[in-house]
């Protein structure tokens, strides 16, 4: 089995394909009780029933054990050495991206404000990276960044393992930026100019498993990207990375916030307060929270065509 087949069988079953390697791994030491395999990875017994068909070729099941085929133990050894490659070409890679980072904006011009733009922290930037491929959403994975005034798409791309990377934004020296990156480092990054107010190309639509945006903190503006994001996702599972930032004084901000994501079917897998630092952004800390949201059966998208509200936080009273 290749990784791209095992990737496969993860959208299939809805769990991860990190957790689905560990379960062979551990199946790799001998067979295991399913009560065992499932307090050891989490994994419902729904899940539990689907592997054995599934993963066919490399899993069998007696009973209530699970064990390695006889044939399949060259297969996941190859894919333990394989993830333990890919974790140190990562760590590698992504310690010259946040020197790369840093060498590009010494030769940006400053955050233009009327697009809400604050850049974050390379290194911070960076960390965002790592967690994505710790939540194993990077490897072999097509992203659509909605907005990349952070460059994330530099750090992903210098780790060479997602399949598809494409930046939409509406300034162009931001995708001059990553133009020029691509070229220096050979990074293969599809930019593309966008404003979010127009409905996303169809050539972009439900052709990506991850998005990645930091979008103007008004609830206008988080339900237009977000929805962007939605429509650009392809998968029934797939994960939104959304940063969000508010003072700690006015923490009422992130109801409207939480309640368009929940009305547009989305779960907060998991919610990282203060994880992106930025140079600026006093007012709320010079900190927003990394909101990691998964889709779901009823997830759809607020705005599907053209948007014609405010969207930046120019516009909106200061507290």
């Amino acid at each position: 089995m290749n990784y791209e087949k095992l990737l496969e069988v993860s959208d299939t079953v809805m769990v991860s394909p990190r957790d689905l390697e560990q379960m062979l791994f551990i199946l790799l030491e001998g067979s295991k009780k399913q009560i065992e395999l499932q307090r050891d990875l989490g994994f419902p017994s729904s899940v539990m029933n689907m592997l054995p068909s599934e993963l066919s070729d490399l899993v069998m099941r007696d009973k209530n054990r699970f064990s390695l085929k006889e044939s399949a133990h060259e297969t996941v050894e190859q894919l333990q050495l394989r993830r333990e490659g890919i974790d140190a070409q990562v760590e590698s890679r992504l310690n010259d991206a946040t020197d790369a980072i840093k060498s590009i904006e010494q030769s940006r011009t400053m955050p233009y404000r009327d697009f809400d733009q604050v850049r974050a922290l390379p290194e911070s930037t960076v960390a965002k990276v790592k967690l994505i491929h710790q939540h194993e959403n990077l490897d072999g994975r097509n992203i659509i960044l909605m907005g990349d005034d952070d460059m994330v798409s530099i750090a992903i791309g210098f780790t060479s393992i997602a399949k598809r990377v494409t930046v939409l934004d509406i300034d162009r020296e931001v995708l001059a930026a990553i133009q020029e990156s691509n070229q220096r480092y050979n990074l293969k990054t599809e930019t593309v100019l966008y404003n979010a107010k127009r409905a996303l190309p169809r050539e972009l639509t439900s052709k990506y498993a991850v998005a990645v945006t930091d979008p103007p903190y008004t609830a206008e503006g988080i339900a237009l990207f977000v929805s962007r994001c939605l429509t650009g996702l392809g998968r029934k599972n797939g994960v939104i990375y959304l940063s969000y930032g508010y003072s700690q004084r006015a923490a009422e901000r992130a109801l409207p916030i939480q309640n368009a994501l929940t009305q547009m079917g989305l779960v907060l897998e998991e919610v990282r307060p203060r994880f992106t630092r930025y140079d600026g952004a006093l007012s709320i800390g010079s900190a927003s929270s990394l909101y990691v949201c998964r889709m779901t059966p009823r997830s759809k998208p607020i705005v599907s065509g053209e948007f014609a509200g405010d969207i930046y936080t120019k516009t909106r009273p200061k507290r």
